[in-house]
């Protein structure tokens, strides 16, 4: 007997996650509202997307597979193109999108996008309108094209005020206030961020509220005013565990973790990270739970512990390499590179760094840069080349003042005064 759509679609599940994957394809097709019995090949935009957006948690990579094998079993663009119902082919074309954009088909996700917006503005669907370009403005985010992101998350907004569709107006606020944070424009980014959640509040809308709080901790995070971004963390936590949405936990936890540990508490710090990856774990959020671990392998090498510092760094770097994942094997080479600052190994510890700071180059996230920078010179001070310790600090310098980092600047300055 020939296998189903729905057989297929199971056989590929499993392949990934085992026999976990046979329950995740079912909870999807519910979610989605898909006869899971009854499986159609036109289901498959829909599940592509949702399936790989799940394996996300899992990785680029994990993504990528699922994608490409429910590729094999029917050319997605031509389900799409055969489409007679615009509404719905326009829905598609997004589900097609976004699949793409989950598997790391940046460019091709770009182009899906663009060819779904045109339809939308043709047919004049507003709101489908306004979530494609705040799509594309995430889109150019990874990219570090700020000017781009800025055009099609301002856009967004203004057609979700022209509909006055508050919901709308809210994610486009909040995808605005998050493009200014990731290029360092703080205050531009909390004025946005405040409008959201003034409107997010007046609708009692719990989710928005929490995803609001988190990206304000972010932003004062960043800033140096740690208590004020813990408070707004603590606050997002709350809502997101009342909604047992445990991979935002999680993730919360971790960033908790973060502001502790710039503020040298690290004893706190260690306990949210540790927090953090047994949720993550729980939920198999395998992403998060390398970042957690390697953001602990710092802070246990701070608190003297350095065989579990390298264990974690080690555990997380692989998960990230294997993930092809650029922004997480940053973070883990920045963690050895501490460690070995602190056993006072300062060629391993100079050779993480440059990792370090040439994947943080690559992808254009200027705090993060400046953080490497400055924590590079501050150990090459302690091995005693102060020639080469100005010179890090002196970039950390210049780029804590063009993003407006009160704290980090002060710090720096205090570091070079000290050469």
């Amino acid at each position: 007997m020939p296998k189903t759509l729905s057989d297929k679609l199971t056989d590929i599940m499993v392949s990934e996650l085992g026999d976990m994957g046979q329950f995740v394809i079912k909870k999807h097709c519910k979610d989605l509202g898909i006869d899971f019995s009854k499986i159609d090949i036109s289901d498959l935009p829909r599940l592509a997307d949702s399936l790989s957006a799940s394996m996300k948690l899992f990785g680029t990579e994990k993504a990528k597979n699922v994608y490409t094998k429910i590729l094999k079993l029917k050319d997605l663009d031509s389900i799409v193109d055969s489409q007679p119902d615009n509404s719905r082919k326009l829905e598609d074309m997004i589900h097609l999108a976004s699949a793409r954009m989950n598997a790391g088909e940046w460019e091709t996700a770009r182009n899906d996008y663009q060819e779904a917006l045109e339809l939308a503005q043709k047919h004049k669907d507003g709101q489908k309108a306004a979530k494609i370009h705040r799509a594309l403005g995430n889109l150019a985010l990874r990219n570090g094209e700020y000017r781009v992101a800025d055009e099609n998350f301002g856009r967004s907004l203004i057609i979700a005020q022209e509909l006055k569709d508050e919901k709308e107006i809210v994610e486009s606020l909040r995808s605005m206030g998050n493009g200014c944070w990731r290029k360092g424009s703080y205050d531009i980014a909390l004025g946005f961020l405040k409008d959201a959640l003034r409107i997010a509040k007046k609708n009692r809308d719990d989710e928005a509220i929490a995803q609001v709080y988190m990206a304000m901790a972010n932003v004062y995070d960043e800033k140096g005013e740690y208590e004020k971004g813990i408070g707004f963390a603590k606050q997002s936590l709350e809502f997101f565990e009342k909604a047992e949405n445990m991979n935002s936990v999680a993730t919360v936890l971790n960033n908790i973790g973060v502001a502790y540990a710039r503020m040298e508490n690290y004893s706190e710090s260690v306990k949210y990270y540790e927090r953090c990856i047994e949720v993550a774990g729980k939920s198999n959020y395998v992403l998060m739970n390398a970042w957690a671990m390697f953001n602990a392998g710092e802070d246990y090498a701070k608190l003297g512990d350095f065989e579990k510092s390298i264990q974690y760094c080690e555990k997380s770097l692989e998960v990230f390499k294997k993930m092809k994942d650029q922004l997480g094997m940053s973070g883990a080479y920045m963690s050895f590179a501490i460690a070995y600052e602190l056993k006072e190994d300062y060629e391993k510890s100079l050779d993480y760094f440059r990792k370090t700071i040439k994947l943080r180059e690559d992808l254009a996230m200027p705090y993060r840069l400046a953080d490497a920078c400055y924590e590079c010179g501050i150990m090459l001070k302690k091995k005693g080349d102060l020639a080469a310790s100005r010179k890090y600090l002196d970039r950390a310098l210049k780029i804590f003042t063009s993003i407006k980092s009160e704290s980090m600047i002060e710090k720096a300055k205090a570091a070079i005064n000290s050469l």
